[in-house]
């Protein structure tokens, strides 16, 4: 009987852990990870000698995105807790690290056409049409 018991409560424990693992997964942050490997230059602010498109390798490779833009000034990545831009600044690279609120009002006239607004494409959208959702 104290068997069973035992297993019970270690398949339960080994089912919680799942269910958590399965809640957090794909939610990625890079924000540890870039404040290890570059230099601080001032809140929210780092710095590489690394040119833009390096460095956005290096933190994609360790915190997958959910969406990005490419462009000549720049390099512009999206998580669900933060907006990463990468911009060339005197032969490196200028890093800075953003809410999704604050990140795209910053970079809104790179991604505003690409993500559409702090949450990504959907929460742009309003709905409705002309007179809908009235009395």
């Amino acid at each position: 009987m104290k068997g069973s018991l035992i297993g019970a409560g270690l398949l339960a424990s080994l089912g919680a852990m799942i269910l958590l693992i399965a809640a957090f997964a794909g939610r990625v942050s890079p924000r540890d990870d870039i404040a290890d490997d570059y230099k601080k230059v001032s809140d929210r602010t780092y710095s590489s000698e690394k040119a833009p498109l390096a460095v956005a390798g290096e933190i994609v490779r360790k915190n997958e995105t959910d969406e990005r833009v490419y462009t000549p000034n720049g390099i512009y990545l999206r998580y669900y807790n933060a907006v990463v831009g990468i911009l060339p600044n005197a032969g490196g690279s200028r890093i800075t690290v953003d809410t999704p609120e604050r990140g795209y009002a910053r970079y809104h006239a790179v991604v505003g056409g690409n993500w559409g607004g702090p949450g990504g494409r959907a929460s742009s959208f309003r709905g409705g049409g002309p007179g809908g959702g009235g009395k």
